[in-house]
């Protein structure tokens, strides 16, 4: 099992990236990445909900082990051998892929406070880049 700092990290780090594309279209309140980094580390966390409830822990432990989790922020595939292996190495990866992701969306943010809605080929790059990000997050992730 991949420690949970790496679980908060890689679903904060998906969510940021995945609401991109708003940042890029609306002008967001201050306050909005900073529960979209709780929220998605919530989100990352959620399979683990079995180490903490009182009730359904077998049931819940059931749906922790199942491929679907890999719904929240590719959690079972965090939680492979392989990975559990590789304790620094997941936790400074996880690290890197949050700055990563934070750098991407404020990037977006001042981008998008600097151009006009005619002037709009480098929020089309800003997307581009992401979408290439989360192509790689994808092929790193199904690869073995």
């Amino acid at each position: 099992m991949a420690p949970a700092i790496a679980h908060f990290l890689v679903g904060a780090s998906l969510l940021l990236l995945l609401t991109i594309p708003i940042a890029l279209r609306y002008r967001l309140a201050p306050w909005i990445p900073l529960w979209l980094v709780a929220l998605g580390g919530l989100w990352g966390l959620g399979p683990d909900i079995h180490h903490i409830a009182p009730v359904y822990e077998i049931k819940l432990r059931t749906v922790h082990d199942s491929p679907w989790v890999d719904l929240f922020a590719f959690h079972y595939t965090l939680d492979r051998p392989a990975v559990r292996a590789q304790y620094l190495s997941s936790v400074f990866g996880s690290i890197l892929g949050f700055l990563g992701a934070v750098t991407t969306f404020m990037l977006a943010t001042v981008l998008r406070s600097r151009t006009t809605l005619t002037e709009t080929a480098s929020l089309h790059l800003v997307a581009l880049s992401e979408v290439l990000l989360l192509l790689l997050l994808v092929v790193a992730a199904t690869s073995s």
